[in-house]
């Protein structure tokens, strides 16, 4: 993937690296190769602090390395290997490129992101300029990043893969400036450094995220003494003073746990129904949970399928769940808290019902964990607004509370990161405790928040790596072909963002980083890269459309190789830095110039491969 050529402000450029001959493109070394505390890159070289939203990682990583990274050269990626494959901090380490406009090729580039906290950290740090930890982008031994565990192809290059497991939040308090407990970057030992936010990421519009909507603001540990309290508290902010732009529109889901996605599986392929054979985990047709077997033809372009043999993950067997009873187990007063609040038709048909009982396979409570994210989180703050009204509703009604009595905390899970609600979701299917949540090592039902570009399976394996799987959602799966269609709304627009009021230090870097972003991830052309083949179909990325950018002008049929959707959330009126995109508003189709092409049953399921209707082949 490209995501084009950058405007970049003139940056310095003394110094250049000479690239030729590296065996490492550079394996960074602090504080050689990082910045001064004031935001003084060294000479040659630019160094760039991205905080936010952690739902599009992988999408970011491939921005970062495809815009900027000559591929004649290696690429460095440093994660934080807290929990490996689920990075909260990481860091892209590489050679400039030829062709980069306003860089000098051959220049060294140090972008490091930070996804914990989520959302809010790319919105309010960023208003205020606070300095908020990031991880210290450094390899050698004894350092955070002590060896290369494996290779990844990011943004198209086979990248170093730098396994981070020095990153403990060790510092040393100092006192530096206003900050009252500073981390001490001449310590060897530290594994962190405070700098004010270049730019940041949201999954929704900034505004959203505003101190008035306290929900949506971060509760992390801003400075990463290992603790969230006082210290870690912003100042009132607002989104004012911020230029931000939409990016694309990325799909979100409702994640359960492998043991409630078969208990629902039973409840809703009973004997009788018509695939009860098929999809209902008891029976011989079922396949394998575990796995997504592909018959090899599958690919971006072509969609490809999956053998039909194994049912398990299939759409025509995922089960769904209406977003009234989503709610009514996120919501505060809501009136699913068990398993046991649900019944379910014994036989297709029949008209008898029976209660649902998690403990009838191996569950050993009935109760529900609601793996949330935590608040500041733009997964979980397009889930408040989307399916909660929040905070469309001032009155915060639809909102979950896990302060009151009735929604006990061994009932909602906080989750700092994407990651964490893997662990959550996982913990609970297994009877297992990598989260410090389920002390009591219980097995029971889970269901979450969380992006489609997570837990697609292994393209060669067709293995999954947990024990969760996404679900319908009023009876549509999240399917870019369904977003496309207008049958499934949980899709929320990224943003961008930057302060224009930065020192001119910073100025260039994050006004660049903000074009480079922002324009490519509008690029419809440039999402194809960005999708995931899931079991049930392709899913996450779709252009926002438009008449006047020709990628992303919508087509009758869904374009697996230019993915634009009818569909978006737009106010009649313009909210602060939001000029076009509210995620309070319901979704509407774009008025195309010529005419709209919305789809309207039945569909054709052959027909494209069903990829522009809301079905799918048996």
């Amino acid at each position: 993937m490209n995501f084009g050529k950058l405007s970049l402000l003139s940056l310095a450029t003394a110094g250049a690296l000479a690239a030729a001959g590296q065996a490492s493109a550079f394996a960074p070394i602090w504080p050689t190769d990082g910045d001064a505390a004031d935001g003084t890159d060294p000479a040659g070289s630019v160094v760039v602090w991205h905080g936010g939203a952690s739902a599009s990682t992988a999408s970011m990583e491939n921005a970062v390395v495809s815009t900027f990274c000559d591929p004649a050269q290696p690429v460095d990626v440093l994660e934080d290997a807290r929990a490996l494959g689920k990075p909260a901090f990481w860091s892209v380490a590489c050679i400039v490129k030829p062709g980069v406009t306003g860089m000098t090729a051959g220049n060294k580039l140090l972008w490091s992101k930070r996804d914990e906290g989520g959302s809010g950290v790319g919105v309010g740090p960023v208003k205020l300029q606070n300095a908020i930890g990031y991880m210290k982008p450094s390899t050698g031994a004894g350092t955070n990043c002590p060896s290369v565990s494996g290779t990844r192809t990011v943004g198209g290059i086979v990248s170093n893969i730098w396994n981070c497991t020095g990153f403990t939040y060790t510092w040393t308090a100092s006192g530096v400036g206003s900050v009252p407990a500073s981390i001490n970057e001449a310590d060897p030992t530290s594994d962190a450094v405070l700098r004010a936010t270049d730019i940041g990421t949201s999954d929704i519009e900034p505004d959203k995220f505003a101190s008035t909507f306290p929900l949506n603001v971060p509760s992390a540990d801003m400075n990463l003494d290992g603790v969230t309290n006082a210290s870690d508290t912003l100042a009132a902010y607002d989104a004012s003073g911020l230029t931000a732009a939409p990016a694309a529109l990325l799909t979100f889901g409702v994640p359960v746990n492998v043991r409630m996605y078969q208990d629902l599986q039973r409840a809703q392929f009973p004997v009788g129904h018509t695939d009860y054979n098929n999809c209902n985990p008891d029976q011989p047709g079922y396949g394998n949970i575990t796995a997504a077997v592909y018959d090899g033809s599958g690919n971006a372009t072509s969609g490809g399928i999956l053998d039909a043999r194994n049912n398990a993950n299939l759409e025509k067997c995922m089960p769904s769940l209406t977003g009234n009873e989503i709610r009514s187990i996120a919501a505060r007063g809501g009136a699913i808290r068990s398993s046991t609040d649900m019944q379910y038709e014994t036989t297709f048909g029949g008209a008898t019902f029976a209660t649902l009982d998690a403990t009838v396979h191996g569950a050993t409570s009935n109760a529900i964990a609601f793996c949330r994210r935590v608040n500041g989180s733009g997964t979980q703050a397009q889930f408040n607004a989307i399916m909660l009204g929040y905070p469309c509703d001032a009155t915060y009604e639809g909102t979950i509370d896990t302060l009151v009595p009735e929604v006990a905390a061994s009932v909602v899970m906080l989750n700092e990161g994407s990651g964490d609600v893997e662990k959550c979701l996982n913990d609970f299917n297994d009877g297992t405790n990598t989260t410090s949540q389920n002390a009591a090592l219980a097995k029971r039902w889970a269901i979450g928040v969380q992006s489609l570009e997570k837990n697609n399976p292994n393209l060669t394996t067709g293995v999954f790596s947990n024990k969760y799987r996404f679900i319908k959602v009023d009876g549509f799966a999240p399917t870019m072909a369904n977003v496309h269609a207008g049958d499934y709304y949980d899709v929320a627009s990224q943003s961008v963002q930057y302060n224009s009021a930065l020192p001119a230090a910073r100025l260039a870097v994050a006004s660049s980083a903000f074009s480079a972003l922002s324009t490519g991830l509008q690029n419809a052309n440039n999402l194809p890269a960005l999708n995931k083949q899931h079991a049930f179909g392709w899913a996450s990325w779709l252009g926002i459309p438009s008449n006047t950018l020709a990628s992303n002008i919508p087509t009758a049929a869904l374009d697996l190789t230019r993915p634009v959707s009818w569909y978006r959330r737009v106010s009649g009126t313009s909210s602060g830095v939001s000029t076009f995109v509210n995620t309070c508003a319901l979704p509407s189709m774009f008025k195309k110039t010529g005419g709209s092409s919305a789809t309207v049953g039945p569909q054709n399921c052959t027909s494209n491969g069903g990829a522009d209707g809301n079905c799918y082949t048996p």
